[in-house]
C-alpha cells in the first residue's frame, strides 16, 4: 500500500503545484469545454485529486507554510517582513495571534457580505427566488459575524471569571442566532424540494459558488487548527460559524451544479439529492447550534457564580 500512501500524501510542493494547475484548468473547462470533452473530464479529475490531497495533508501544508512564513528561509519573506514591521497594524498582525484572529473575523465578514451581494444580484437578474433567499441568508450570516466582532471589541477587563462570562454569553447568543438562521434555511430547502425546479444558473455563477465553497471549507479547517488550543469562546464561535457557512455553501453549490451539468432533466434525481443534502446540512447546523446554546448556558452560569464569589471576596 506504499504506492497509495505516496499518491494520497505527496510532498507539499507537489500538492501546491497540483492546486495551482487544477484551479485554472477546471475554470477553463467549465467556461470553454463541453462537460463530456476528454480535457474537461481530465480537469475535473485533477481538481478532485487536488482537493482530496489538500484536505488529507492540510495540517502538513499549514505547518510547512508556517515554517516558511515565520522563518527567514526565503529572501522574499525576509524583505516582506522588514516592510511589514515599519507599520503599526501590519506589525501587530505579524506579532499578535489575537490581532490576527480579530483581523480574520473582519476579512470573513467582508467576503461574506460580497458573496451575499453576488447572490442577491444574480438572483434578481436570473429571476431565481432560491438565489435571492441565499443572498438574504448570507447577509444575516454577516450580521452574526459582526456581532462576534463587537463581542471581541467589548470584552471587559478585570478578573478571569468576568472575561469568560462575557465570552460564553456571546457564544450562547451566537448559537441562538444560528438556530434561527437554520430555521430559515429549512424553510428555503422545503420550498426548493417541493417546487423541484432547476434554476437557470450560468457557469460563472457555478465557478464563483465553487470558489466560495472551497474558501469556506479551507477557512473552517484553518480555524479548527488555529483555534483548537485557545481558550476563547468567541473564537470558538467564529470557528463554528465558519463551518456552518461552509455547509450552506455546499448546498448552494450542489443546486447550481445539478442544473449546469445536465441533471435538470431528471427531476427525481434532483429532488433526492437536494433532499438528502438539505437534511444533512440542516441536522449538522442544528446540532452545532444546540451544542453552543447548552455549553454557553452551562459555562455562563458557572462563571457567573465565580464572578459573584470573587466580587464578594473583594467586597
Amino acid at each position: 500500500m506504499r504506492w497509495l500512501n505516496a499518491l494520497l500524501r505527496p510532498p507539499v510542493r507537489v500538492i501546491l503545484i497540483t492546486d495551482l494547475i487544477a484551479a485554472p484548468a477546471v475554470i477553463f473547462a467549465l467556461n470553454r469545454l463541453d462537460s463530456q470533452h476528454p480535457l474537461a473530464l481530465a480537469a475535473y479529475l485533477l481538481s478532485a485529486y487536488a482537493l482530496t490531497v489538500t484536505v488529507i495533508s492540510f495540517r502538513r501544508i499549514i505547518r510547512r507554510l508556517r515554517i516558511l512564513l515565520a522563518g527567514d528561509e526565503l529572501a522574499v519573506i525576509r524583505s516582506i517582513k522588514a516592510e511589514i514591521r515599519k507599520h503599526k497594524y501590519t506589525r501587530l498582525y505579524l506579532e499578535s495571534r489575537e490581532f490576527r484572529a480579530e483581523a480574520g473575523l473582519y476579512a470573513g465578514l467582508a467576503v461574506n457580505l460580497l458573496y451575499a451581494a453576488f447572490k442577491g444580484v444574480t438572483g434578481a437578474l436570473a429571476g431565481s427566488p432560491w438565489l435571492g433567499s441565499m443572498g438574504i441568508y448570507y447577509l444575516f450570516l454577516g450580521t452574526i459575524r459582526f456581532a462576534l466582532m463587537r463581542g471581541v471589541r467589548r470584552a471587559p477587563g478585570g478578573s478571569t471569571a468576568a472575561v469568560k462570562l462575557h465570552e460564553y454569553r456571546v457564544y450562547r447568543r451566537c448559537g441562538i442566532r444560528m438556530l434561527g438562521l437554520n430555521l430559515a434555511v429549512a424553510g428555503m430547502a422545503v420550498q426548493m424540494i417541493r417546487q423541484n425546479k432547476a434554476n437557470d444558473y450560468t457557469r460563472v455563477t457555478v465557478i464563483i459558488t465553487a470558489a466560495y465553497t472551497f474558501y469556506s471549507f479551507i477557512l473552517s479547517l484553518y480555524n479548527a487548527v488555529s483555534f483548537r488550543k485557545r481558550d476563547n469562546a468567541i473564537l470558538s464561535a467564529a470557528k463554528n460559524l465558519a463551518l456552518t457557512g461552509a455547509c450552506i455553501s455546499m448546498l448552494s453549490l450542489q443546486t447550481s451544479m445539478l442544473h449546469v451539468f445536465g441533471s435538470g432533466e431528471d427531476p427525481r434525481f434532483r429532488r433526492t439529492m437536494n433532499s438528502v443534502t438539505s437534511a444533512t446540512v440542516i441536522a449538522a447546523v442544528l446540532c452545532i447550534a444546540i451544542a453552543m446554546i447548552v455549553t454557553g448556558t452551562k459555562k455562563s452560569a458557572y462563571y457567573l457564580r465565580k464572578s459573584e464569589e470573587e466580587n464578594h471576596e473583594r467586597g
